[in-house]
């Protein structure tokens, strides 16, 4: 995406700071006035109604408010997800201002940062959060009973069948979705979803049941979050929370002679007519090891070297 060549154009440009702790610092500081214009610009978008899937979310939430009264508070929770002051867009400012007051310490910390800024204007990116959305748009799709169509996405019924996966009662878009709820691992070593206080209604829509992180990793349903959102829409501590519980898992099925499988090895089929931005591979993706910069900066390294050992043959 234009992240990427945003980045790598600017660490061109940097080329000629002292030292790369500066040069890295300086286009940290270059991309967060770029993370939080993204931001502003996602806020009026929101606030202007230009955004498809946000105005949905209010209509539904409207309407299966008024079949179902008693699921009021949850569905106003929802659909703060589509407003500029949401949990979504919190997050998101959260995020920015995580990396504001990082020190930056060691080049890889530095290194991160720049990887957590391409990710923070892609999730901003407005047509990329409008998918986002469908999520959340689409419990309340399943919660109407199927008086309201899903939105970009199949029906519940297709899903299922193409993913042979498992209905984990109204909300399964949400399972492992850090916004809603998190993993907590019992006494047993077993991890188990639990949702957020202001969500806590869904585990009364599926009669208490309980669902194991082993279990939800083999028939997990398709989500927006799960199949295309987790990179751009978590935060870094997140994510190695849930590579650390991937990791641990794994290893339990082992020591068992069970076999386990990533819960996001795969996609899983439901995706429909989603933007470009959604579908394209995050961008920052590229910036895990710091590739582009250090070619860069051994590149410009071995010009600057050639110039000037080439300058005086030039003169004779």
């Amino acid at each position: 995406m234009k992240y990427k060549w945003t980045i790598f154009i600017g660490l061109f440009l940097l080329m000629g700071c002292t030292s790369k702790t500066e040069q890295m610092n300086r286009l940290i500081e270059q991309e967060v006035k770029a993370a939080q214009t993204s931001i502003d610009s996602l806020q009026k978008a929101l606030d202007s109604g230009r955004l498809s899937n946000a105005v949905l979310l209010k209509d539904y939430a409207q309407q299966v408010k008024a079949k179902k009264p008693e699921l009021s508070s949850l569905i106003d929770n929802l659909a703060l997800n589509g407003q500029s002051h949401g949990q979504f867009v919190q997050t998101l400012e959260e995020r920015l201002n995580q990396v504001r007051s990082s020190s930056g310490a060691t080049m890889q910390q530095l290194e991160n940062n720049v990887e957590e800024l391409a990710y923070i204007q892609e999730a901003a990116h407005i047509q990329t959060f409008n998918d986002a959305l469908s999520d959340p748009l689409n419990v309340l799709a399943d919660l109407s009973d199927g008086a309201l169509p899903r939105v970009k996405s199949v029906s519940r019924e297709i899903e299922k069948s193409v993913n042979k996966s498992e209905s984990y009662g109204a909300g399964s878009q949400l399972v492992g979705n850090p916004q809603y709820g998190n993993w907590i691992t019992g006494s047993n070593g077993m991890s188990f979803w639990e949702w957020y206080g202001m969500y806590a209604l869904f585990s009364n829509l599926a009669d208490g049941r309980r669902y194991s992180y082993g279990r939800w990793s083999q028939s997990r349903p398709y989500s927006y979050y799960s199949d295309y959102g987790r990179h751009r829409y978590t935060k870094p501590s997140t994510r190695v929370k849930q590579q650390n519980l991937q990791t641990k898992t794994a290893k339990s099925f082992r020591q068992q002679g069970k076999r386990f499988t990533s819960p996001y090895a795969k996609k899983r089929t439901g995706a429909s007519q989603l933007a470009k931005s959604s579908q394209s591979r995050p961008s920052s993706g590229s910036f895990r090891k710091a590739s582009t910069y250090r070619s860069s900066t051994s590149s410009s390294s071995r010009r600057s070297s050639s110039r000037t050992s080439r300058g005086p043959r030039r003169g004779k």
